[in-house]
Order: structure tokens, then C-alpha cells, then sequence
């Protein structure tokens, strides 16, 4: 995050997920203003998705999408059972089309960063 040159990141975080106070209220405040202060940066993308979605393209659960210096597309996955690292283009293509539908999904930028102040308030 402080070479000179950082790496390009982009997140979708699920609602709940910033809603849940998990080890009280000086850390939620503490990973609410890191949030916030990320989603000014230039090369990161954050985005919410939304409470009240009935169906959205994460249902699955949660996956990360990599690409090497070589520029090699990877996806990792964990669950409570393991850990997955697809290499299959196939497959991680599948996965970055689930990720362009949750961007699509979600709230944009200015929604998101609305979003947490609005949270910050409430802390």
C-alpha cells in the first residue's frame, strides 16, 4: 500500500459485514474510519453492497481475484472446510464475471463513502 507504486485494489464488502460490531466499539469505529480513509485513496476501489438485495451475485461466498506480475489471472477461495487457488482460466473467468455483477450491485463510490460516514455518526 506504500510503494511508489501501490497495487490497484477494488472490494465489494457486504453490509452486514460493517454493521457487525465484533470486538466492541473503539475496533468498529477504528476499522469504520480505516474504511473510510481506504476509500479515498486513488488506487483503491470500495464499494457496499447493500442490505435488502434478494439475490446478488456473491451467494456463493466469498472469493478473491489476483493478478501476477506476469499478469497470470488466479482465484483464491476459503470456506470453514479449506482453501481453494483456481487456476483454471475457465473458471476464475467465471469468477470475474460474479465480480462485475456485484460491482454492478452495489452502491458506487460516493454511495459507499456516504455509507460510512453515516456509520461513523451513529458510533
Amino acid at each position: 500500500m506504500h510503494r511508489p507504486v501501490p497495487p490497484t485494489l477494488s472490494f465489494v464488502i457486504w453490509e452486514p459485514a460493517l454493521r457487525d460490531r465484533i470486538g466492541g466499539d473503539a475496533v468498529y469505529r477504528e476499522q469504520l474510519r480505516h474504511l473510510r480513509t481506504c476509500a479515498d485513496r486513488p488506487t483503491i476501489s470500495l464499494q457496499v453492497l447493500p442490505l435488502g438485495i434478494t439475490a446478488h451475485a456473491g451467494l456463493a461466498g466469498p472469493f478473491t481475484l489476483l493478478e501476477t506480475p506476469e499478469f497470470q489471472h488466479l482465484a483464491y477461495s476459503e470456506t470453514q472446510r479449506g482453501s481453494f487457488l483456481v487456476r483454471d482460466p475457465n473458471e476464475v473467468s467465471i469468477l470475474s464475471q460474479k465480480y462485475a455483477m456485484l460491482r454492478s450491485q452495489a452502491l458506487n463510490f460516493a454511495e459507499t463513502k456516504g455509507l460510512l460516514d453515516r456509520l461513523l455518526g451513529e458510533v
